[in-house]
């Protein structure tokens, strides 16, 4: 991996409000375990797939938690990946109505609230917890199948939300991992990317 592979995390501005801390700080403890070279190889692997926007901004559109879990043990770059788009042409308020509109953004806080987008902050280092993301992050393959949607599992969490209390997902994760899969299995779930069926 050539050096000028990799970008400053700081470069990168999010397309998200919030992300689940409670995988931020697994991943953190599994890279930090890891060798320089173990290291290297996770982030050619996982490189930054990206839009170009107003003033030739780079907007991260996926690896949110893994920037923040690197900022976390010390580490400030990652490997730029594929650019999606180039919108650096368009004014701010039709950039992000096209974001939206190709799902390249998350402008929906931990509470369910839509916001707007340029309420997104300018670092990853910014965003704030959503225990939902992390809960839905705990049961994936238990409770809905992985694809490649974005955002995939803040929907699930977003669903998860509407039927619990965040009492329980901080106090009893294990029983709020049990409620959530049998959730999953609902009438109302189909329309999730993922959606496994009734049990």
């Amino acid at each position: 991996m050539s050096d000028d592979a990799m970008i400053a995390i700081a470069r990168l501005h999010p397309t998200q409000l919030s992300l689940g801390m409670a995988e931020v700080r697994r991943r953190a403890k599994a890279m930090d375990a890891m060798s320089r070279v173990d290291l290297k190889a996770l982030l050619k692997e996982k490189p930054i797939p990206h839009v170009i926007g107003p003033g030739g901004r780079i907007y991260m559109i996926d690896h949110h938690h893994l920037c923040r879990a690197l900022l976390r043990i010390d580490k400030d770059k990652v490997v730029l990946g594929e650019r999606r788009a180039d919108w650096s042409d368009m004014q701010l308020r039709p950039f992000w109505a096209r974001m939206e509109a190709e799902g390249y953004c998350w402008p929906i806080d931990a509470e369910g609230n839509r916001r707007p987008c340029v309420k997104i902050p300018a670092h990853v280092a910014d965003l704030t917890d959503n225990p939902w993301r992390s809960l839905a992050r705990g049961v994936r393959g238990r409770a809905y199948a992985n694809q490649d949607t974005p955002f995939q599992e803040f929907m699930w969490g977003n669903y998860f939300r509407s039927f619990m209390q965040a009492r329980l997902v901080e106090s009893d994760r294990a029983l709020a991992e049990d409620v959530a899969v049998q959730l999953s299995r609902l009438d109302e779930a189909q329309d999730l990317p993922g959606y496994l069926g009734p049990a």
